[in-house]
């Protein structure tokens, strides 16, 4: 009987190595391969080696994106949800700002249209999609961005 354990145990061990084989020759690995070790520099303080590369313009979209600027807008609070639910929370239809007008807070340019909101500083581009409108409320600036059955809602202040 001790005769078919070794000879079962013999078939999984060979089984086995001949998948690992082929498994890391699939992978192009070897073996016997030397390890790849990057010396590192000594250490000679916080900076060393430190470089910078100009970075691409920032771009995006979403109603986060007056949050993304510290400098132009302070959040002070954000409520989303869905629509119906966040009906009472909206700001009255006459604190509207207009579409077509252009806003300047820290070095921030808002422009308003009809459907959404766009953001510029400098070579920066940032928009709010549509539905997005921007309210002068007397909290704050606020702006509701209605999007697939849902609303947002924050409230920002301008330093």
């Amino acid at each position: 009987m001790w005769r078919y354990y070794l000879i079962a145990a013999l078939l999984v061990v060979a089984t086995g190595s001949v998948l690992v084989a082929h498994r890391l020759a699939a992978n192009g690995r070897k073996l016997n391969a030397p390890a790849s070790v990057r010396p590192q520099p000594p250490h000679a303080g916080p900076n060393v080696g430190f470089t910078t590369t100009p970075q691409p313009n920032f771009s995006g979209q979403g109603g986060w994106v007056l949050s993304a600027l510290p400098g132009c807008f302070g959040q002070l609070s954000s409520i989303e949800g869905p629509a119906l639910a966040l009906t009472f929370h909206r700001p009255p239809a006459r604190e509207r700002i207009a579409p077509g007008t252009s806003l300047h807070s820290g070095n921030c340019t808002v422009l308003v249209r009809d459907h959404d909101v766009w953001i510029y500083r400098g070579a920066d581009r940032l928009r709010v999609p549509p539905e997005a409108r921007l309210y002068d409320a007397k909290d704050g600036l606020t702006l509701v961005y209605d999007h697939a059955g849902r609303t947002e809602i924050r409230v920002y202040t301008r330093p």
